[in-house]
């Protein structure tokens, strides 16, 4: 199922099971994983954001390069924010 909205909205396209690939304005796919009714949420863009998610409120618990190695900067895309709250959640403690 796709559900196309305006340009200043995102595209969804849910994939297999708890996966969604989402369309950014400008044009790169966020995939996500949501594990376990939103207990734990994977963003995908270049890095491997994997957040916690308590009380409707993501927290960020690691950033995984695209080798899939911790690093150390934990700084968040300003998409991201937007992006869990499409999905139902409240916000980013981060």
């Amino acid at each position: 199922m796709l559900r196309r909205q305006s340009a200043a909205e995102y595209k969804t396209e849910p994939r297999s099971g708890n996966e969604l690939s989402i369309d950014l304005e400008d044009g790169r796919t966020v995939q996500l994983e949501i594990t376990g009714k939103r207990a734990r949420i994977d963003v995908r863009l270049d890095r491997h954001w994997i957040f916690g998610v308590n009380d409707n409120v993501a927290k960020l618990v690691m950033v995984l390069n695209e080798n899939g190695q911790l690093i150390g900067d934990n700084s968040l895309p300003e998409w991201i924010e937007p992006l869990l709250q499409r999905i139902g959640l409240e916000g980013v403690d981060a």
